[in-house]
């Protein structure tokens, strides 16, 4: 894979967007939600196939709708060469994104939440989706049935939460598609029982709403103290916080880590925090040792 591709398979696979594909073949089909049918397949570029293909489409599902080479200008100081080093070596890795599915992202956002990911939350989601499908449309009473539905099955207390807060979820992930401060939003989501930052940032990252919000997970957490940007002053964002004020006006703000990290890589940050995912995740220091790990991936 050259310089500028895609690696459709390790993009795919930090994505909150995942549960709405499945691999077949070299290639991913999206099952659910918008453009439903449509066939990607990355071969140096990506290729859509399929009625509901566009290059809007192809730009957030691939992950290509962050500029990492323009982002990478706005970026000073020690973390510039920072940066400089992780798109290097991370060139094929992409975000996906979807801003036509708010509400399968933020379910899927919520339910990642102290589970493994790949094992638990993508199965559940599919499962909800799958039965959504049978439907007419995602309405909240069918959001409901089919939420009590996935509950009775896994018995998860997640998907025991999911379904006491999907009204909240429905109301504010369709509130999303219109957004015009995406401060507002996040304070919106995170004043929802069980939601705190992590999810809320997630979920804004993965509807590319905003590429200098990040989730600050324990992955994201090791990356800037392996480079030396983790100061011992700095501490985790606060929901009691979060739900109150925006990061601009916020009193926690020069000390909370995730507004460092923004003001850090601004528009690069979204896909710097995805790439410490991946490597953490995978033990994959660059996009040349994907083949060692592309049998994990699917």
């Amino acid at each position: 894979m050259v310089p500028g591709s895609v690696d459709l398979d390790l993009s795919l696979y930090l994505s909150f967007t995942l549960p709405m594909f499945t691999k077949r073949g070299v290639c991913w089909v999206k099952e659910y939600g918008f453009g439903r049918g449509s066939i990607l397949c990355s071969d140096g570029g990506v290729k859509c196939y399929g009625e509901g293909c566009s290059e809007t489409l192809v730009t957030y599902l691939a992950g290509l709708w962050i500029d990492k080479d323009r982002a990478l200008e706005l970026v000073e100081g020690r973390a510039r060469e920072v940066a400089e080093d992780v798109v290097s070596r991370f060139y094929c890795l992409g975000v996906p994104a979807s801003p036509w599915d708010t509400f399968e992202v933020l379910t899927t956002a919520f339910l990642s939440r102290k589970t493994d990911y790949h094992t638990n939350t993508v199965r559940w989601v599919r499962l909800l989706l799958s039965y959504l499908s049978l439907e007419q449309g995602p309405t909240l009473e069918g959001v409901l049935r089919c939420s009590e539905r996935v509950y009775k099955e896994f018995h998860s207390y997640q998907l025991l939460q999911y379904h006491q807060v999907v009204r909240e979820i429905y109301a504010v992930s369709s509130m999303a598609r219109a957004v015009k401060e995406v401060d507002k939003l996040r304070m919106e989501l995170v004043k929802i029982r069980y939601v705190g930052p992590k999810v809320a940032d997630s979920f804004i990252l993965h509807v590319g709403l905003d590429p200098s919000k990040a989730p600050v997970d324990v992955h994201y957490m090791r990356f800037l103290k392996r480079w030396g940007l983790l100061r011992e002053s700095l501490t985790v964002p606060s929901k009691v916080y979060c739900s109150r004020y925006s990061c601009s006006n916020c009193p926690l703000a020069p000390r909370c880590v995730s507004n460092y990290a923004s003001t850090l890589f601004r528009s690069l940050n979204g896909f710097i925090q995805s790439a410490a995912y991946v490597a953490d995740k995978l033990g994959i220091t660059r996009c040349e040792d994907m083949e060692r790990v592309r049998h994990k991936l699917v």
